[in-house]
């Protein structure tokens, strides 16, 4: 019986310390994420949602705005400013940007939000994703001026 209980008492210790290590692991990489994360005060923006900058000071009276760069629903040379705090992009008619006839577009496509002196990019669960800069964007993405935002076979350009 004694031959038995110290091979067990040897496995539960090494499962706890495999358990800690996890737990360690989990934390760490949660801190190290947090710390990646940019304070506030290095963000600048315009009261009241005025347009957007990393670092530097926002242009003074621009409100960020998406252009259209390749579109088979949308005339080439939209743009579609972003003033209010939540723009949603879809096929559906209650969006404020309509991709009507864009087949790759989900009804409810895409939402750009505003939150901490940034702009942001989030699917809304669509079927085909949302793209930034060519990477499928998950969860809530920054945007920065220049970038490039594929939301179904539409290709807009966010500026500042």
């Amino acid at each position: 019986m004694l031959e038995l209980q110290v091979p067990l008492l040897a496995a539960k210790a090494l499962l706890l310390l495999l358990l800690f290590a996890f737990v360690y692991a989990v934390v760490r990489r949660g801190i190290g994420d947090l710390r990646s994360v940019p304070d506030e005060e290095e963000f600048s923006g315009l009261a009241g949602g005025g347009a957007m900058a990393r670092g530097r000071s926002a242009k003074p009276g621009r409100t960020p705005e998406i252009l259209v760069e390749e579109s088979n629903v949308l005339p080439s040379d939209a743009s579609y400013p972003l003033s209010s705090d939540s723009t949603e992009v879809g096929r559906s008619s209650e969006g404020e940007i309509v991709l009507k006839g864009d087949e790759y577009a989900s009804g409810r496509h895409a939402r750009f939000t505003r939150h901490g002196g940034l702009l942001y990019v989030e699917d809304l669960g669509s079927t085909n994703g949302t793209y930034v800069n060519g990477s499928k964007a998950v969860g809530a993405t920054p945007l920065r001026d220049g970038d490039e935002i594929k939301i179904g076979s539409t290709v807009f350009r966010f500026v500042e």
